[in-house]
């Protein structure tokens, strides 16, 4: 079972949906494959009981994406719980490689494959990294606005793309910070993604705009593919190489 999106679309990669007995409403990746699998509500709000009604011999989670409350009621009724949490780009393939070993059989094969795969874009793109120097912003939420520090793994990702967080040295891993102060640190790019909070370009552009003028570079982006972690991450590769062939461009012009 599992309760966290992205771990539910890496277990799938790896032959692992015939293990899974249910996951949260929110697992919807891969597309079309899950129709029908058994739903214990939200990743902050799971059905403890309907878990349990399960009998599952396993549960995977993620220390930021599930409560810690739910993760101990799990425990406590001797359900084993795997808790992972990466928060940078290379802690993903050891992740990768225990899910793997956790389900076993032609599982573990296919992830040291995919583990393997992803190490080899992490050298190749720290192998070619561009200087940080495009200072940008990665919003989160609006109404608090809030963003990410470099202890995330959305902010090491934007590293890869060449990116200078004007956030990142904040002590708190997503801080509240106003429209203004990211003007006035010099943010020259703008991230704003379909999720946590849905930017999205047809009702924020105006916005964007107005709170950080005309001259910004905004990018309305896929949040999944910039921090969904496993399988997604070589997603979030390609849009990694997308950015620094735009930014690439925009230098040049």
């Amino acid at each position: 079972m599992s309760l966290c999106p992205s771990i539910t679309e890496t277990l799938v990669s790896i032959g692992g949906l015939s293990h899974l007995v249910a996951a949260t409403r929110y697992c919807v990746r891969p597309k079309g494959i899950l129709w029908g699998l058994p739903r214990i509500g939200g990743t902050k709000s799971p059905d403890i009981g309907r878990i349990l009604d399960l009998k599952p011999d396993l549960v995977f989670a993620n220390e930021e994406e599930n409560r810690r409350e739910d993760v101990e009621a799990l425990r406590d009724h001797s359900i084993e719980v795997d808790v992972t949490f990466p928060k940078r780009v290379s802690d993903v393939p050891p992740a990768i490689r225990g899910w793997g070993a956790r389900l076993g059989g032609e599982s573990r094969d296919q992830a040291e494959a995919l583990a393997s795969r992803v190490e080899r874009e992490i050298e190749a793109l720290e192998g070619d990294r561009p200087p940080a120097t495009l200072r940008f912003v990665y919003w989160i939420w609006k109404d608090p606005w809030m963003t990410v520090s470099d202890d995330t793994y959305v902010g090491d990702l934007l590293r890869l793309a060449g990116g200078r967080n004007v956030f990142g040295s904040e002590p708190t891993r997503y801080p509240t910070a106003a429209p203004q102060e990211a003007v006035a640190r010099g943010a020259e790019a703008y991230f704003f993604p379909s999720e946590p909070f849905p930017f999205r370009p047809e009702r924020h552009q105006s916005l964007a705009q107005k709170l950080f003028g005309a001259g910004g570079r905004f990018f309305f982006v896929p949040g999944d593919d910039y921090c969904w972690h496993g399988a997604r991450t070589l997603d979030g590769f390609a849009r990694i190489r997308e950015l620094r062939s735009a930014w690439g461009e925009q230098e040049r012009a």
